[in-house]
């Protein structure tokens, strides 16, 4: 059996990245470098096997993989079985399994709100024509979901407000089956009825205005630069030492720092070399000047672009360009504008009906940090030292170059910039992330208050509408259960979105988020199929199905789904120039289910290869390139059209049986249904007509009668 490995790194650099197990005998193998996603591809028998990735030297778990046990070093393998998975291909082997396994393992139930249950029915596939409840003298058609990793998954919302007894009808191949509690009959059962309680279920509410969204995420110092005056200047104390150019001519990296300000908006030259530093090192340390009044300058666009939600990456206090590295949760950074400022650019984008969530990282702070600033100058008598996992004091002045920060203090990734946050007394980072009950842990409640209050100070006065939160599993569980809690009890209808790169099942809970970026089921599937083609169709319906199977209905409808980020190359680039499969990706994006995420840029086709250079200025000069005016007006009209279409908001999502040539899908609700058609070949095809065209991308396409001809890469939406 083929089992592919692959690594995805949290941000756009290079990385020489192998894998090592039992299946190499423990010699490591290098990974395949899909422009940032590694790959490696193996025959394996069943079996049980333990491996590790090895990341620029650094062994370390598979971080998508939850299935860990213990190395002979006092770590964690990863461990994956590989089995010839027994596929139930019989009514009567499924009805079997459903007696044996009683009710409780088919059914899945989810209250999206006071008066709502989503309840999930988990079957085989292809062993149901249709599935229904019967709930009195009425029949629900239960609608389906996809194929999840174990069944298939079919669902239906019920408005409920006392408790319901009901059974599951399948009907297969002209026969009727009701399933109670544990039974199977031919006729309706009397004392074997499933039962309903909301009561008993905790309410999992997620903002409603989220149907409605289209993200825009900026990063802020390369988005459009407003106010000269409060350019970088180097001011900060944090910035001594780094503010002049070698002397040499060349840095002594990675200790030695060079922070500047680019005057020309347009070069971007050092985003790829830095002239101090050996061939192949970008230059991490420049500023352009993006702030709060270029954003505002810019609400136009963004408005006559469609976008209902900006997400900003941090907007606080920090050193570094992307700001990452906290200085002080509480205060905008002044290179921005201030916090009245951001108040009245908030202010401006809510009267235009755009919501603004902001980006926040509670795993570390910056080495700048004022708290931490302290533990590096007083040590053990500081009264902050219990923040921060130290290891050995003082530090050396200066730092050497072949300084090891780990070997001092516990920092995210071992950057020195970011020193991890202490939030268990009793264990040290990263072995309090697992914790989940707060009775289990030593609270560093300090630390734990103050980050509440900044979180809330955002929310109660700048007028954030939510968060996006920077690597929340390297931070402990119950402390994202009392985040939710104090950012809930303040802004009910606030947006909590979390950064998992995989599946996200476990977070995406009453207690901790209401959705994610969708890495796992969207964005990674996207990419590998219709820009680097390095999946079939099969398997990218395959994996799409899984992610609409694996979460409640309600928060698949809100997962951030992005074709790109500040983490990621941008999608052009990685499609090598090739627009077409860019305008497929972005089709499919702005018709399935979930928010639709735009990284600044992408919209005019902006290229960018590994951090840096993914971070490039907007390029503000769009409009002289025809791509970029093609594409942009691309994006434009599907999200008028999504706005405009219901179904593309609220509506199922189910895959047509096509041959590999056509993606077909359709949104539906009650008798309306929207088809959307991908032609994926090089030839025209054709396919049944579904109704009256409503979206075209080719004017070439043509509809004849029953059947409609696409012409290559061609993309359309009837409606019937």
């Amino acid at each position: 059996m083929i089992v592919r490995f692959s690594y995805q790194p949290l941000t756009a650099g290079d990385y020489e990245v192998g894998i090592a197990g039992d299946f190499t005998k423990w010699k490591i193998y290098p990974l395949d470098d899909h422009d940032g996603l590694y790959i490696y591809d193996i025959d394996l028998n069943p079996g049980r096997y333990r491996y590790k990735f090895i990341i620029d030297g650094v062994w370390q778990a598979d971080p998508s993989n939850p299935n860990l046990e213990p190395d002979p070093f006092g770590g964690v393998n990863s461990v994956i079985s590989v089995t010839e998975k027994h596929k139930v291909s019989t009514i009567a082997e499924a009805l079997s399994r459903y007696k044996e396994g009683g009710a409780k393992s088919h059914l899945y139930l989810t209250r999206p709100r006071e008066d709502m249950v989503e309840l999930r029915f988990l079957w085989y596939a292809n062993l149901g024509d249709s599935i229904s409840l019967c709930l009195g003298d009425q029949e629900l058609p239960l609608y389906p979901v996809g194929q999840g990793r174990e069944y298939y998954v079919w669902h239906r919302n019920l408005e409920i407000s006392d408790s319901l007894s009901f059974c599951i009808l399948i009907s297969y191949q002209g026969e009727k089956y009701y399933l109670g509690t544990g039974s199977v009959s031919d006729t309706l059962p009397d004392q074997q009825r499933l039962q309903i309680n909301p009561r008993d279920m905790p309410i999992f509410e997620i903002p409603d205005w989220l149907n409605n969204a289209i993200i825009y995420q900026i990063f802020m110092d390369r988005f459009c630069n407003g106010d000269k005056s409060n350019d970088q200047d180097f001011s900060e104390f944090y910035y001594e030492g780094s503010r002049t150019p070698p002397a040499s001519g060349t840095l002594q990296s990675p200790h030695h720092e060079y922070y500047h300000f680019v005057d020309d908006w347009y070069d971007i030259s050092s985003l790829k070399q830095n002239p101090y530093l050996p061939e192949g090192m970008p230059d991490w340390w420049s500023f352009y000047g993006g702030d709060i009044a270029g954003v505002r300058s810019k609400l136009d666009y963004l408005q006559d672009l469609g976008i209902t939600l900006i997400y900003f990456n941090p907007l606080w206090e920090a050193k570094s360009n992307h700001k990452y590295d906290a200085a002080d949760f509480m205060r905008v950074d002044p290179h921005f504008g201030s916090s009245e400022e951001l108040k009245e650019l908030v202010q401006d984008a809510h009267a235009r009906g755009i919501r603004v969530i902001l980006d926040v990282a509670y795993n570390h702070s910056g080495e700048s940090f004022w708290a931490f600033r302290d533990t590096v100058v007083k040590g053990p008598n500081s009264p902050y030292w219990h923040w921060y996992d130290w290891y050995k004091w003082p530090l050396p002045d200066p730092l050497p170059d072949d300084f090891k920060p780990r070997e001092y203090y516990q920092c995210w990734w071992g950057i020195k910039d970011m020193p991890d946050l202490n939030y268990d007394l009793a264990r040290q980072h990263p072995l309090e992330n697992s914790i989940r009950n707060i009775k289990h842990a030593e609270v560093n409640w300090d630390l734990v208050n103050h980050i509440l209050e900044a979180s809330s100070w955002w929310i109660s006065e700048i007028g954030m509408d939510g968060f996006r939160l920077d690597v929340p599993d390297e931070v402990p569980w119950w402390f994202w259960q009392l985040f939710r809690e104090r950012i809930k009890s303040i802004r009910p209808d606030a947006w909590l979105v979390g950064e998992i790169w995989h599946n996200a099942k476990d977070w995406i809970d009453p207690r901790y988020f209401d959705s994610v970026m969708n890495y796992a089921y969207f964005r990674n599937p996207v990419v590998e199929f219709f820009i680097q083609s390095l999946i079939s169709k099969e398997q990218f319906c395959a994996r799409i199905e899984e992610g609409l199977a694996e979460y409640p209905a309600h928060a698949s409808k809100a997962m951030m789904n992005l074709l790109g980020s500040h983490d990621t190359q941008r999608i052009r680039q990685i499609a090598k120039e090739e627009i077409l499969n860019v305008m497929q990706a972005v089709f499919f994006q702005m018709t399935f289910v979930g928010v639709p995420h735009i990284y600044y840029g992408d919209e005019i086709g902006m290229m960018g290869g590994k951090d840096p250079d993914n971070r490039r200025p907007f390029n503000w000069r769009w409009e002289e390139y025809p791509i970029s005016v093609k594409l942009r007006m691309h994006y434009k009209e599907l999200i008028a059209l999504r706005k405009k279409e219901k179904l593309f908001r609220e509506g199922e999502f189910l895959f047509e049986d096509t041959d590999d040539d056509l993606l077909i899908y359709r949104r539906y609700q009650d008798d309306a249904s929207v088809f959307c058609i991908m032609n994926l070949s090089t030839q025209h095809r054709e396919s049944k007509s579904y109704g009256d065209l409503i979206f075209t991308s080719d004017e070439r396409i043509q509809v004849q009668g029953t059947r409609i001809i696409l012409p290559p890469g061609a993309m359309c939406i009837q409606k019937s």
